[in-house]
């Protein structure tokens, strides 16, 4: 049943999210002064049995709880003139949670950062791809393509230099302009890259739109390496200026801290930018669009012009993407945009949850995030990533098809009969429209 189903399943996962955790959690509790060998153990460096079942039995009681507090606000009748403390619940977990992420760095120090740095850039990534295949519903396989529009142009706007046989030159186009002044220049570009590709391909549908697509991105991974004299060809750009604040004079360099927060900046301003689009009338067109197209054009949606402006939000958040991982990295090559970097940005969507903002935030740190620190202690375990996710999506959609943290009206969609704990309320987008 699933009164015990969930409880079980959630603490049995909150003992294996610790147990991955060991190298973070004990550096956490040291900096706060708190004595972490009650919960890990110095000789395996894994939970001991004490700490196993304290997580265990915190994590089951925390799922009880919130479950049968749910359940009570269902069946609960409206009460007038009782104020309603459940937004500002939900603000105070907003603020604490992002107190925290601001904190993080400086708590497990600059490895840990570069990890959640990465991850940070796909987290940016799914929140992109998220509007294009969990709101519109359109099954993207090249949005690679307009992360290395993003990362290429940065490059080329700021002045690197292309890698040569015998050293380093200067490309055939290239600026100097700062990084604040090239952001704007690729978003732009970005967006107008999004609209060239999506213009012939959206009267497309289904599996022909994703080989279309997924052609597309080849097309731009191959141009790049062919380009000599403007992208270095197979051995890429170097010398990509890194950011620096122009009041204080201080360079961002190598050190990973500064992009943290830069990206987690960023993250804000997509969230919030997403959250107010969803809750729009655009927000409700797509919707529409994803769930029966025709009927949404009967409707009088624009879809076409709905289509084409989901494309171009999706690309420019992977061309800021870009933007950050050409300028943190220091060097860009085809070889970074292959796509497979688009399969796993669309393995994050659908594992965390089609047309959720949080389930792109948690299945791009499962996709990446998780095996980036896995790979900080068990390095031998890279070589079985992709064996790892076919097994994560295969056992998600048996057991979870809607995602981790799926949207209330995409579960209502996937939702399995004979539940009785989720409350199935189906909308009609196209009519709301």
């Amino acid at each position: 049943p699933a009164r015990i189903r969930r409880p079980l399943v959630v603490a049995l996962s909150s003992v294996l999210v610790m147990a991955l955790l060991h190298r973070i959690v004990p550096t956490i509790l040291l900096e706060l002064g708190l004595d972490p060998t009650w919960l890990y153990s110095r000789v395996t460096l894994g939970l001991t049995w004490v700490g196993a079942i304290v997580v265990f039995v915190v994590a089951a009681a925390t799922t009880i709880v919130w479950s049968e507090r749910r359940r009570f606000a269902r069946t609960k009748e409206p009460t007038t003139g009782v104020p309603d403390t459940r937004k500002l619940t939900k603000t105070l977990l907003l603020l604490a949670i992002f107190v925290v992420l601001l904190a993080l760095p400086q708590l497990v120090g600059s490895v840990i950062s570069e990890v959640l740095g990465a991850a940070a850039i796909f987290v940016l990534l799914g929140l992109g791809l998220n509007i294009v295949v969990g709101y519109a519903g359109l099954l993207d396989l090249g949005y690679v393509a307009f992360f290395a529009v993003g990362a290429y142009f940065m490059a080329l706007l700021t002045g690197a230099d292309i890698i040569a046989v015998l050293g380093t030159a200067e490309p055939a186009f290239s600026l100097n302009l700062s990084f604040y002044a090239a952001i704007p220049i690729v978003v732009v570009i970005a967006a107008f890259v999004g609209l060239l590709i999506g213009a012939p391909v959206l009267r497309l549908r289904g599996d022909y739109l994703a080989i279309v697509t997924l052609g597309f991105g080849e097309i731009v991974r191959i141009v790049a390496n062919n380009l000599d004299t403007v992208t270095g060809a197979a051995l890429g750009i170097s010398r990509i200026p890194h950011p620096r604040i122009p009041i204080i004079g201080y360079e961002f360099g190598l050190n990973p801290i500064p992009y943290y927060y830069l990206l987690l900046l960023l993250l804000v301003l997509g969230i919030f930018v997403i959250t107010s689009l969803d809750h729009s009338r655009i927000g409700r067109a797509w919707i529409a669009i994803r769930e029966d197209e025709v009927a949404a054009e009967a409707m009088g949606v624009p879809t076409l012009r709905m289509k084409l402006l989901a494309f171009a939000i999706g690309a420019t958040t992977a061309g800021v993407a870009g933007v950050v991982f050409a300028s943190k990295s220091n060097y860009v090559s085809p070889a970074s945009f292959d796509v497979f970097a688009s399969f796993l940005v669309l393995c994050a969507v659908v594992l965390g949850g089609m047309g959720s903002i949080k389930g792109a935030l948690a299945g791009a740190f499962v996709i990446v995030g998780i095996p980036s620190f896995l790979q900080l202690r068990f390095p031998a375990l890279d070589e079985y990533r992709y064996f790892m996710f076919g097994i994560i999506l295969v056992v998600m959609m048996i057991f979870r098809p809607q995602g981790l943290i799926p949207s209330k009206r995409r579960e209502a969609e996937l939702l399995l009969e004979g539940d009785p704990d989720i409350p199935v309320e189906p909308e009609s987008a196209a009519t709301d429209v």
